[in-house]
């Protein structure tokens, strides 16, 4: 690690305790400039909670870059003729310089805090100039965007600019600094930015312009929204699910007994004797329409009468091998693969063991479906961070991005005979779960969903 310029030391001779300014040594360098290292030495000794000055026969001007004496009073000491020293200053040069120190410390000191407030801030700071060049870039933004501070300065700000606003940034500025008229300065605006690996994420930026001899100097505040804008998110879902579960209240409602009634009259009518095998197949295509109907009225209950999760402490490779052994000839028939791949045993954890074999088998299913020509599906299962994590991969047909962004969404649904309510209560169940589930597709490769559950409980 770099430690730095080194301080320079400066001894200053007083006739007793006139200087006024604190003999510290200041931590901070101005970008490279070393600190300041001040050491007092008078003919009348003394020590305070604030100022110590040091006995004058005490001073060793070997030890010192700068000896200041504006009262002359190392005249007659030994090894302080000023033939000898290039580095003591006396008279009032001396008194002259000692002023300036003063209030180049003082001015040090305000320097240190205000960039010490700016460097640890959490939101990250970004200044650029005229040219569209960062100048300024504090601790905030590095983790934020993945740029080291000394990576960032001097480059042109579109390196955290996601495409295609690259360039549309710097005619914003070039307008500004033509016409002085804000349309964004002074304000809290919403925008996209990108990290240095690529990936983009959401901002809330404010903006601000500081004219500082003659040239101008633009600074964002900038704070990473992601967190925030997927709990408005799921708050608008909430929201969402809300209104539609008292419509499904009501339709399941309705429907529920006049489908209860063509059922059962469906049925005796299968009893009756003497029925042609024409009107038997019609009875027997409304009683099936019926059990779908009645199957779809359940699951629209179910989803909005999710029953709270019963948890209880378990491993999730067990419930993982349940749901598989339900679908073990299926998978056989259709001439599909299972491949397991555990990074080492998962630590027991809570989880609601119906629930989650319920989200479970909907993923296989639609793995399924997803590969009527056969193929393979992949099961992973791994610690990421606090969370375990099992993913699911198969080599379907996978999802463009417009479909694969809405799936979670309720009656969203590609299918001709589904409700688009399955992954929707999958959603619903692992959420309970304090968890997440998402997916990645790619059209033509297949789908990856990722489940992570807490491992606290």
């Amino acid at each position: 690690m770099n430690p730095g310029p080194k301080a320079m030391r400066i001894a200053i001779v007083l006739n007793g305790q006139e200087f006024i300014c604190l003999p510290i040594t200041l931590p901070f360098s101005l970008e490279g400039y070393p600190p300041l290292d001040l050491a007092l030495y008078g003919v009348t000794p003394g020590t305070s909670p604030a100022l110590q000055v040091n006995p004058l026969t005490d001073l060793r001007p070997d030890e010192f870059d700068l000896i200041l004496d504006g009262q002359f009073l190392t005249a007659g000491l030994s090894d302080f003729s000023p033939e000898r020293l290039g580095q003591l200053i006396t008279g009032p040069l001396a008194n002259f310089l000692k002023g300036l120190i003063c209030q180049l410390q003082e001015l040090r000191e305000k320097q240190e805090i205000n960039a010490g407030i700016i460097k640890s801030a959490t939101d990250g700071i970004v200044t650029i100039n005229e040219d569209h060049v960062i100048i300024g870039y504090n601790e905030g933004a590095e983790n934020m965007f993945g740029y080291s501070r000394v990576e960032a300065l001097g480059q042109d700000l579109k390196i955290l600019i996601p495409p295609p606003y690259k360039e549309e940034h710097r005619g914003y500025l070039r307008r500004y600094v033509a016409t002085r008229k804000a349309r964004v300065i002074g304000r809290h605006v919403r925008l996209r930015a990108q990290r240095r690996d690529g990936s983009e994420f959401p901002m809330s930026i404010s903006f601000s312009v500081a004219e500082i001899r003659d040239n101008l100097y633009f600074t964002g505040v900038i704070r990473d929204i992601t967190e925030y804008q997927e709990m408005e998110d799921r708050l608008l879902q909430s929201e969402r699910l809300a209104a539609v579960g008292n419509t499904v209240t009501h339709i399941a409602h309705e429907i529920k007994n006049p489908l209860l009634i063509i059922g059962g009259f469906a049925r005796q009518l299968l009893k009756s004797p003497g029925l042609d095998d024409k009107a038997r197949q019609k009875l027997n295509v409304i009683t099936e329409e019926v059990s779908s109907l009645e199957a779809m009225v359940a699951e629209m209950r179910d989803f909005v009468r999710l029953p709270p999760a019963v948890k209880s402490r378990g491993r999730l490779e067990a419930a993982i091998s349940d749901a598989l052994e339900l679908f073990q000839d299926t998978f056989t028939e259709n001439h599909i693969k299972i491949k397991r791949v555990e990074d080492g045993p998962l630590p027991p954890l809570d989880f609601d063991p119906k629930q989650l074999r319920q989200v479970l088998i909907n993923l296989f299913k639609n793995a399924l479906e997803a590969m009527p020509r056969g193929g393979e599906i992949t099961i992973s299962s791994r610690v990421s961070g606090q969370n375990a994590e099992v993913l699911l991969a198969d080599t379907g047909e996978g999802m463009p991005p417009e479909v694969a962004a809405n799936i979670f969404q309720p009656y969203f649904t590609t299918k001709a005979q589904g409700t688009g309510l399955g992954l929707a209560i999958c959603q619903s169940i692992i959420q309970e779960h304090g968890g997440s589930i998402s997916v990645k597709s790619t059209p033509g490769k297949g789908s990856i969903f990722t489940i992570q559950l807490p491992l606290a409980p």
